[in-house]
């Protein structure tokens, strides 16, 4: 049997790196921008504007 080596290839590591910022950028837009977002079942301010009043 092989002797394994616990290094990690270093285009692993960046990979992962990598992986992590974009989920902790993703992480932070959503905290940043759902406050002020409406909800996506939310009916849209134009919609009622569109319609012809009876």
């Amino acid at each position: 049997m092989a002797d394994e080596s616990n290094v990690l290839p270093t285009s692993r590591v960046v990979r992962w790196v990598a992986i992590g910022v974009l989920i902790a950028l993703a992480v932070v837009l959503y905290f940043r921008d759902a406050r002020t977002l409406p909800p996506l079942t939310a009916p849209s301010p134009t919609a009622s504007a569109d319609q012809p009043a009876n």
